[in-house]
């Protein structure tokens, strides 16, 4: 599992930038869930990978 935080913009945020963290088996299930890219702008900021254990 990784832990990604990112930053988004879109214009339920009137295209301000929010923080957000997930923990998922990749990058691309992380854009899916937030739909990354669609309505909005975004920059990962950071990705490192994680044991739940």
């Amino acid at each position: 599992m990784i832990k990604i935080v990112f930053k988004y913009a879109d214009a339920w945020s009137n295209w301000e930038w929010r923080k957000q963290t997930c923990i998922v088996d990749s990058i691309e299930e992380c854009k899916r869930i937030y739909g990354l890219g669609k309505d909005c702008d975004y920059r990962i900021i950071s990705i490192e990978e994680v044991n739940l254990k």
